[in-house]
């Protein structure tokens, strides 16, 4: 098979783990090696003696007889993480403002960090047992031909912010890359598709093949044993992320993206939960497709995946930064209208906002909220891509959205401002044209009845006043 190490570890890499003080990821949510690490790493005898030659079989280096360390004694660094989240700052190799945008990696930056990635990975050998004569093969295509079908128009979203508050509409649950887990299942629902139309549909360029390894391959969880066979452990990996309800033709492509996915990262699940007794129909349907995997020029894909995504998929280097073929932009067509996490409203007021910012991203902030937050948005999917923080810091979108508790970076935001207490003043307040025409009429008026008053009166006496006088 076709070696293409070099591209898949730039993926795995630069897809990316956003590490960030005070939040925790779902995916990779330890901290990011240090540059004593990273430093130390690059300089072993292991990366100055890579081989020039990228299709060089990784797979046949000698055997070593180690001893497996607890996944304590383990730092963040040696993890094989698919896609870790990386804030802007550690990539770029200095501080962003809203002057001085954030710098692009350039390539000598990327093969530097691919060098390195490769050096602690070799650190942490896989338990997987390569079988000497599987050899993966295609799969019979089973595709409907059927089109999506009439869909309902997109739900409505209503919000009524309170002063002093901050306004999050929130368009889909997860980082929106890849496979819509709720997007599967109504497509295999109302549009009567196979598992194999949801897979090419959300992975578009890749294709299916069996990897006929199943009967010897040895899964690891976070590094350790699975104990379990390949179907046992992918049964409740599949139960654990869509239940047992779901359309079947959904649960299979998602026993596929899984498996795919758990293949892509050597073997090791690092940031997928199995969940016990997983139902008969979940796992008939990962023993139909067991083996089945995704694959993109020769080589495993990475097969990322969440809840839902808002109507649309992202970009991957919309959410993270490798800008991935098959992991691009495409509809998710029934999302808008039954989607229960489309248009989720959150209020959180300007002090816990504050309080949330300044913890996790290091700032202080003015004393403006509307100010504090200055997204961008994709102009092709919605999503936000990168947040200016009060014009002191830029942060990608997703890692903004964890930190702020919010389901999604396909999100909306507003600043309701604080009701505001005019100080006592004998002043008139003017409002608009109309009420400042108004008041000063009512002002002139009020000037020359009092100064008629003051003048003296050159009137006769009254009456009364008069034979008061006579009578006395």
């Amino acid at each position: 098979m076709k070696n293409l190490y070099m591209k898949k570890s730039a993926a795995a890499l630069l897809s990316g783990v956003i590490t960030f003080v005070g939040a925790a990821s779902g995916a990779g949510s330890a901290e990011a090696p240090t540059e004593e690490d990273t430093s130390a790493a690059a300089s072993t005898e292991e990366v100055t003696t890579l081989p020039e030659d990228e299709d060089s079989d990784v797979a046949e280096e000698p055997e070593i007889d180690w001893v497996k360390a607890d996944i304590s004694d383990y730092d963040s660094s040696m993890s094989l993480v698919s896609y870790e989240l990386t804030t802007p700052e550690m990539l770029s190799g200095g501080e962003s403002t809203a002057e001085t945008p954030k710098k692009e990696l350039t390539e000598e930056d990327v093969a530097d960090m691919i060098l390195k990635r490769r050096a602690l990975k070799k650190k942490s050998p896989s338990l997987t047992r390569k079988s000497r004569s599987a050899e993966p093969t295609a799969v019979e295509l089973y595709l409907s031909g059927k089109p999506v079908g009439y869909v309902p128009p997109e739900r409505q979203v209503s919000a009524e912010a309170s002063p002093g508050d901050f306004t999050f509409v929130t368009y889909g649950w997860g980082h929106g890359v890849g496979m819509s887990q709720n997007g599967a299942n109504l497509y295999a629902t109302y549009s009567g598709w196979t598992y194999q139309d949801i897979l090419f549909h959300y992975y578009p360029g890749t294709y299916l093949v069996n990897t006929n390894s199943t009967d010897d391959e040895v899964l690891t969880i976070n590094h350790q044993p699975a104990n379990c066979t390949t179907l046992e452990l992918l049964s409740q990996i599949v139960f654990n992320e869509v239940g047992g309800t779901m359309a079947y033709e959904a649960i299979k492509a998602q026993a596929v993206a899984a498996y795919t996915y758990i293949k892509f990262n050597g073997d090791d699940i690092h940031d997928l939960c199995p969940k016990a007794n997983p139902p008969q129909i979940v796992i008939d349907a990962c023993q139909e497709v067991l083996g089945e995997a995704l694959f993109y020029d020769g080589d495993f894909a990475l097969t990322m995946f969440s809840a839902s995504s808002g109507g649309c998929s992202a970009n991957c280097y919309e959410i993270f930064y490798q800008d991935v073929p098959y992991l691009r932009s495409v509809q998710s067509d029934w999302d808008g209208a039954y989607d229960p996490h489309y248009g989720t409203v959150r209020y959180i007021s300007a002090s816990e906002m504050r309080n949330r910012i300044e913890s996790r991203f290091g700032v202080s902030l003015s004393d403006d909220p509307a100010n504090w937050i200055y997204p961008l948005y994709s102009d092709q999917t919605g999503y936000v891509t990168d947040v200016c923080i009060d014009g002191q810091l830029w942060v990608k979108g997703y890692a903004f959205s964890l930190s702020m508790g919010i389901k999604s970076p396909k999100f909306n935001v507003s600043y309701t401002p604080a009701a505001y207490s005019e100080p006592e003043s004998d002043e008139p307040a003017w409002t608009d044209e109309d009420d400042f025409i108004e008041d000063y009429e009512e002002a002139k008026t009020e000037a020359a009845s009092e100064a008629a008053v003051e003048e003296p009166s050159t009137e006769p006496e009254t009456s009364e006043t008069t034979t008061e006088e006579v009578t006395e």
